[in-house]
């Protein structure tokens, strides 16, 4: 081919492009001006003719009858048009420039960090060339990759923001899920970016109003509550839920304290624009529900970022000098949400929860979210300890290291993180990130607790009348256990006392009401014989507080890497956030009447049982019975109201097992299962026999997956706890389906109402056909026993998919999704859920507390035989009354004083009282109420008298203290 006709090839390319940009621009004014007589109908009879005229002209040009250049035709239509063009440019469009940046989607982490880089490298470029373009960007981890890999990028970005063309909206550190994520975590997202920001751009929380979250799969009632108490005014979103109310493309969303936001809904058009005369059609639809004269239009290629380019700013410029077009404002989210507050004082009011989105990520990935529970509940009990411990003199409270564990576990709230929505790699990420935390908080909470059971007087424990023996004679184990129990966060359980005579312990509890619960103590020997085969498992008593003596019961005997071990069990009391020091001596006392026993029957040969046993376990509260064809449970009883809520009629099989059809998006949605299978029972055994628990071992074969439940009652208390654990080889496929896992309870109640557990409180909901909802650390079903009122709460320390489908509760343990990740859920999985029956009814904060008590278990530290400053039993501090929760307690970011965050789930504004122990915390010198990122407020209802400090806390509200201490 000639260069001569490449040239020509060309130039007609050229005038064929310049040929279709004139008409583009020809129809997207008439239409505009069609818009107009619609959003302005006073007009209309005035325009319409105009606009007729100019639509002839132009139809007459396109047929050949009056020829004109594309260009002339445009001049020609406009000048007819002229009257519109001072109306239409009322009109404006905020063009707001964005990249949408996943973090850790469909890729791994190193993706990320290049998709970052390169997506500000471009934009910073454009900067430079287009002096009207600005560009908008939330997340402060995207802030931290660049911080970390390019300074001298972060440097050219902050004198942008400084310019105030780079608007930054990163009021979390991710754009996080809102229905997954603890309300205090939450909170620390707020706290930790808000500071961050600071220290980056010197921005202050009223410089960056907005929680720009377009993408979060829905959005829980009490979101408001705590997005003001953090400086958020304004809401950004694109998936606002599909139960309830009609969503408004711009409302106010009202929580149940009454906190407002004003919030843009971009369900419509979503947030990866480009511009183009087509987003007209976003500002009038706007305009014609609002009556406003502006909109909003957020462009850029997002997802794995890049951002806006040079053809969106390019149009943008050109499309300013159409006369007969809205303004094309390059522009801030910030300023169109200002004068959205300003000018838009009749939009609607929304009071409800903005669920729900892709219920298939309440369950999927479920590994992901039990790392995200124990990483939240890990760093708050840390913190508790640490503060505890600093206060007598044991380690300095570790501010930096609690931040670096919060971001962490902030990261994987994102929101295709924590939902489950990822590849493979995004779950090998999350996973390091939980064990980096989980080991910070480990020694974090290790070192705090040793410290304060160190300062305890245990010298009481010493026991004048044991023989000195010489070296040889001595069974101790001292260091023993190193590092046992600690995989997941948790407490070592190595030998802190002698190991051998009498060994101190001290109960630590995390929580915040009192505790009456049987715990679990490990006691550890070198070559004492108790696991081989002739045996030796001596007796253990326990010393209490209050002076009594009570027989231990050994649960479990073992060795671990070189050490013997003893598993003992026995009741204990601990108050709110206090402790109390128990001692175990190795001697026999005398038997008591057992607290939780097996209901089977004996028989009188050791190696055989009766035919067709029936197995079943009681305590003075509850009976149950177990249905020995299925495993399940026959019967549940609430033996103080006399309430049986599952009953033979119709037994709980526990565990169900289904295959969903197969179908697009399989790790966020959720399709029709077929028939549910039983479970095939491999055999029912006796564990632990009383006095002080007793447990049930069933074990079940689900098709190529073995698992076992243990069901366990314990001495005075009301719960059923369900342990169970196995390995899941179930994989889905788009041939075969997806396999699931339920535990299904049909409960014996008539009415039968849900309610679940939100951030900082809890929500009823009205399901049609059992839809999966969200839920945190319960779900609570009340109805009609018979005449009575009576009901069921079920803790959990990991799940979040629930459903009521008529009276029976489901939660969905494992959904074997194969897409984007093809095998997630092949492994091991271990799950708790205590199951609470009860007469009349529960109070939200009861509830809450009975979740909390599940997943903050009681601490359990040896310690030494020593003098000591502190006494044997004793609180960091109370909080009434009953129905407020203490949420956190920690130390200031600024180290003057501590945090105490209370939230009222019962609906009724109270005025509650933290009582502070001077011997532990000192005394009170000061107290005021602080934002979440914890600046004293102008208006406080902080009081102190003495060592008590009270403060109103609004119905379903929160309030923040901060508590100044001398001494």
């Amino acid at each position: 081919m000639s260069v001569e006709l490449e040239k020509v090839k060309g130039q007609v390319a050229a005038a064929k492009a310049g040929y279709e940009h004139e008409l583009e621009r020809l129809v997207a004014e008439l239409s505009f001006a069609e818009s107009l007589c619609e959003l302005q109908p006073a007009q209309a009879r005035r325009w319409r003719p105009l606009i007729a005229k100019a639509a002839a002209l132009v139809g007459d040009a396109l047929a050949g009858r009056t020829p004109r250049r594309p260009r002339d035709l445009v001049a020609d239509v406009e000048k007819l048009l002229a009257p519109l063009a001072k109306p239409a440019k009322a009109y404006t469009i905020y063009c707001v420039g964005h990249a949408h940046i996943d973090m850790n989607w469909m890729w791994s982490w190193p993706e990320t960090v290049a998709v970052t880089h390169d997506s500000f490298a471009t934009v910073l470029r454009l900067m430079e060339e287009f002096p009207q373009f600005h560009f908008t960007q939330s997340q402060a981890s995207v802030y931290r990759i660049i911080e970390e890999h390019n300074p001298e990028m972060l440097a050219e970005i902050a004198r942008r923001v400084k310019e105030g063309r780079w608007e930054v909206v990163a009021s979390h550190w991710v754009e996080a899920d809102k229905n997954m994520a603890g309300g205090e975590s939450l909170c620390r997202h707020l706290l930790y970016t808000r500071r961050y920001m600071q220290r980056l751009f010197g921005l202050a929380p009223e410089e960056v109003p907005i929680d720009w979250s377009p993408d979060t799969f829905g959005h829980a009632a009490t979101v408001p509550s705590y997005l003001v108490r953090g400086g958020v005014r304004y809401l950004y979103l694109h998936r606002p839920g599909t139960q309830g109310p009609k969503r408004p493309r711009a409302f106010h969303w009202v929580a149940p304290d009454g906190s407002r936001v004003l919030a843009k809904n971009d369900m419509e058009c979503g947030y990866n624009g480009t511009i183009a005369p087509e987003m007209v059609n976003i500002l009038v639809n706007f305009c014609r529900d609002t009556g406003l004269r502006f909109g909003l239009y957020v462009y850029g290629v997002g997802d794995h970022g890049g951002g806006p380019t040079r053809k969106d700013l390019l149009r943008g410029l050109d499309m300013q000098a159409w006369p007969v077009f809205p303004t094309v404002a390059f522009s801030t989210a910030r300023t169109f949400f200002e004068r959205l507050e300003h000018e838009g004082g009749g939009l609607p009011v929304l009071d409800c929860e903005l669920n729900y989105e892709f219920a298939g990520c309440y369950t999927t990935q479920s590994l992901i979210k039990k790392a995200n529970r124990l990483g939240e509940n890990r760093l708050r009990d840390a913190e508790m300890a640490a503060l505890a411990a600093a206060k007598v003199g044991g380690p300095a409270y570790p501010s930096v290291g609690f931040e670096a564990g919060w971001r962490d576990t902030l990261f994987n709230h994102f929101h295709d993180i924590l939902p489950g929505s990822g590849v493979h790699d995004t779950r090998t990420y999350t996973h390091g990130l939980f064990q980096k935390t989980m080991a910070a908080t480990s020694m974090i909470e290790t070192r705090a607790l040793r410290a304060l059971a160190g300062a305890l007087d245990t010298s009481a424990a010493t026991d004048p009348s044991a023989p000195a023996l010489p070296p040889s004679a001595l069974m101790t184990s001292q260091g023993g256990g190193a590092g046992f129990q600690a995989a997941n966060g948790g407490l070592s359980q190595a030998e802190q006392t002698l190991g051998s005579g009498r060994r101190p312990l001290m109960l630590f509890n995390p929580v915040g009401c009192e505790r009456h619960e049987t715990v679990e103590a490990i006691l550890w020997e070198n070559s004492r014989n108790w696991t081989g085969p002739s045996r030796h498992i001596p007796a253990f008593s326990v010393h209490t507080p209050d002076g009594d003596t009570l027989p231990a019961q050994t649960v479990e005997t073992g060795s671990y890497w070189g050490h013997d071990f003893s598993r003992v069990a026995f009741p204990a009391r601990v108050g709110a956030f206090g402790y109390a020091l128990y001692t175990i001596t190795e001697e026999k006392t005398a038997d008591v009447p057992a607290r939780a026993w097996q209901l089977g029957g004996e028989h009188h040969c050791a190696y055989s049982s009766r035919e067709r046993q029936q197995e079943g376990l009681e305590n003075d509260l509850v009976l149950v019975e177990l249905d020995m064809t299925t495993g399940g449970i026959r019967r549940l009883v609430d033996k103080a109201g006399g309430v049986e809520l599952i009953s033979p009629q119709h037994p709980a099989p526990v565990l169900e097992y289904a295959v969903e059809r197969s179908h697009g998006m399989s790790a966020w949605l959720v399709d029709h299962t077929g028939p549910a299978e039983r479970p095939a029972v491999k055999s029912v055994r006796r564990k632990d026999r009383g006095p002080y628990k007793a447990s049930l071992e069933v074990a079940w074969r689900i098709r190529s997956s073995d698992f076992t439940m243990v069901y366990e009652l314990r001495a005075g208390d009301p719960n059923l706890y369900m342990s169970l654990s196995g390995t899941w080889f179930e994989r889905g496929t788009p041939e075969t389906g997806i396999p699931v896992l339920r535990l299904a309870l049909p409960l014996a109640l008539e009415g039968a109402k849900p309610s679940y557990e939100i951030p900082f409180g809890a929500v009823e909901r009205q399901t049609v056909a059992g839809e999966e909802v969200p839920a945190l650390q319960w779900a609570r079903v009340t109805g009609r026993a018979g005449a009575r009122q009576a009901g069921c709460l079920l803790a959990n320390d990991g799940k979040h998919g629930h459903s009521l489908d008529g009276g029976t509760l489901r939660v969905t343990l494992i959904h074997s999704s194969y897409d984007p990740d093809p095998l997630p859920e092949i492994g091991r999985h271990e799950m708790q859920f205590a199951l609470r029956p009860f007469a009349a009814s529960a109070p939200v904060s009861e509830a809450i507390h009975a979740g909390q008590c599940l997943n903050h278990a009681l601490r359990v530290v040896g310690t030494g035989v020593h003098k000591g400053s502190l006494p044997a039993v004793a609180e960091l501090l109370t909080v009434s009354p009953k129905g407020v929760v203490l949420s956190g307690l920690k130390m200031a970011e600024d180290g003057q004083g501590l945090i105490a965050r209370l939230f009222e789930p019962n609906g009724k504004a109270a005025t509650a009282t933290l009582e502070l122990n001077p011997r532990l915390l000192g005394t009170v010198r000061r107290a005021v109420e602080v934002d979440l990122v914890e600046r004293d407020l102008p208006a406080s209802s902080a009081r102190v008298a003495g060592n008590k400090v009270t403060v109103k806390v609004p119905a379903r509200g929160i309030a923040s203290l901060r508590i100044e201490l001398a001494g």
